[in-house]
């Protein structure tokens, strides 16, 4: 042993470290907020493993079973976002979103849509009614559709980093 690691290994008993924080009772929370959504929608809510459970899940658009069409899942203080839809993407859309900012990309099997900036964006809800949403953050987007649910991964994240993200959803 080296006189630096010596001298360290002596000064920790002398060092007052804290307890770590009991981070439980937030962790159930969230947990207890994402079964919650789960109940009130009628699309299956999948959430990206790499990311944990999600700090904040928030619902809109609803329908007139007292349900709710879209699931937001929020991320890294809000500054990662994962809206869910229910119905699939808008051919328009599609066919708009084909612009010079656009990336065309794959999640698995599925084509996806990368964007580098805020827009608009159209879905069709499974009632076949077309719903508007807008650009809810000012970064990057990436765009994917799966089994009839639309999903639009928000926030400061390279293609690379979304699309791994994206692939890990449960």
């Amino acid at each position: 042993m080296d006189d630096l690691e010596r001298e360290l290994r002596d000064l920790s008993a002398w060092l007052a470290t804290p307890e770590p924080p009991d981070v439980t009772a937030r962790v159930r929370a969230r947990l207890a907020a994402l079964d919650e959504a789960r109940r009130l929608v009628r699309f299956p809510i999948r959430t990206p493993t790499v990311l944990g459970p999600p700090e904040q899940v928030l619902l809109a658009d609803p329908d007139d079973t007292g349900g709710h069409r879209v699931a937001s899942l929020l991320y890294r203080a809000g500054t990662l976002r994962l809206d869910i839809f229910d119905g699939r993407l808008d051919p328009v859309f599609v066919k708009q979103a084909g612009g010079s900012d656009a990336e065309w990309t794959q999640v698995g099997a599925a084509q996806a849509i990368w964007i580098g900036g805020p827009h608009p964006i159209s879905y069709i809800d499974r009632d076949g009614v077309v719903r508007q949403a807008s650009g809810r953050l000012a970064a990057a987007t990436l765009i994917w559709e799966d089994a009839g649910v639309t999903y639009r991964l928000e926030g400061d994240l390279t293609l690379a980093e979304a699309v791994a993200i994206a692939t890990t959803l449960q």
